[in-house]
């Protein structure tokens, strides 16, 4: 049955796409699918009622929590068109919050996910190497010890994780792990020590970084931009984010003019396709007085538009003709456009 399930929602994905209901591929794109069984009945030589979970992280959750209800029902009316399964029913479609652990990567600026988990990685290997052969006496592997062992800890108090090492040196490591088997033992209860907190990180929201993924279900060529930005930024290489941002965001105007039949050249930039768009939206802000200054501030973005146009053009592997923008900056930029997007999400939502 598992496999017909999944079957199922992928054929109502499909549904979704053709109509563009974002919200129901959002959904089922980032959520954990789970069928629980919710009740039988002996009628007709027997019934099974099942219920279709669909749980989503914090971000997810809450980017669609005032329309939750609506998406459930969306949800189980397509489900119910493709269900086939006469003895196995569908008796509800839930959205549901994971409850995990806050890793506030924000409090623990200057430090990033990717550092931390690096330098963890690190300690890793070295306690690994000291329960199996390698001389915690050696010059300098204390010291060396020492420093990264006290970031990580200062890290995982800042950002609200524990770390399962607690020895302050390698003297006590040695202590605590000599007793354990041998080589082999050591290794695999090492593995398993440090096993939780890795899994724990590496699945945590990085609150630092941005996030496209409300965007990507419009066309295929966003999708694949925001997956490779996705990948750039998670491993530090925010030059090429700015590149693949720029290109989804690109895509993304021109796929918003298409759908309100805005016409727009194929030649013109991002800020004059932007243009385009937010003399479109002027009229959907209320009221009036409002209006006018938040017309101001849009147009203003276009001052932002451009000048990512040209950091693109100049300042990224696009184009080698420049010195490459720096991660402090290409994070401000990659920002500032994820605000524009955010913005320019909510008006869609409000047009329909």
């Amino acid at each position: 049955m598992e496999a017909y399930w999944k079957d199922l929602v992928s054929t109502a994905l499909r549904v979704f796409q053709e109509n563009k209901n974002t919200d129901a591929i959002s959904v089922i794109k980032n959520g954990a699918l789970a069928v629980e069984f919710n009740n039988h009945d002996n009628w007709n030589g027997g019934i099974d009622f099942w219920d279709i979970v669909f749980q989503l992280k914090y971000r997810d959750f809450t980017a669609i929590r005032e329309r939750k209800d609506a998406v459930e029902n969306d949800l189980l009316t397509v489900l119910g068109q493709f269900h086939t399964d006469e003895r196995n029913q569908i008796a509800n479609v839930m959205i549901r919050p994971f409850i995990e652990r806050f890793i506030d990567w924000r409090a623990a600026l200057p430090a990033t996910k990717e550092i931390t988990i690096q330098q963890i990685e690190e300690e890793k290997e070295l306690l690994t190497a000291i329960a199996t052969g390698t001389s915690y006496k050696d010059e300098g592997v204390e010291e060396a010890f020492q420093k990264r062992h006290r970031y990580i800890c200062t890290v995982a108090a800042k950002a609200g994780f524990e770390y399962p090492i607690t020895c302050d040196s390698l003297a006590e490591w040695w202590i605590q792990i000599r007793d354990v088997g041998g080589y082999s033992e050591r290794r695999a209860h090492i593995s398993q020590v440090f096993a939780p907190v890795l899994k724990l990180l590496t699945e945590s929201d990085d609150s630092a970084s941005v996030d496209f993924n409300q965007i990507a279900s419009r066309s295929g060529t966003i999708q694949k931009a925001v997956d490779d930005a996705t990948v750039f930024i998670r491993g530090g290489k925010y030059d090429s984010a700015v590149d693949r941002i720029h290109t989804a965001f690109h895509g993304y105007l021109r796929q918003l003019l298409t759908d309100h039949q805005i016409v727009y050249g194929r030649e013109d930039s991002l800020s004059a396709l932007y243009n385009k768009l937010h003399d479109y939206y002027g009229n959907s802000i209320q009221p009036p007085d409002v209006a006018a200054r938040i017309k101001t501030i849009m147009r203003s973005g276009a001052g932002i538009i451009n000048a990512v146009n040209e950091l693109r053009n100049n300042n990224t592997i696009a184009h080698p003709n420049g010195p490459l923008i720096q991660e402090r900056e290409a994070q401000l930029v990659i920002r500032l456009v994820n605000v524009i997007v955010d913005y320019i999400e909510d008006v869609e939502r409000s047009l329909y």
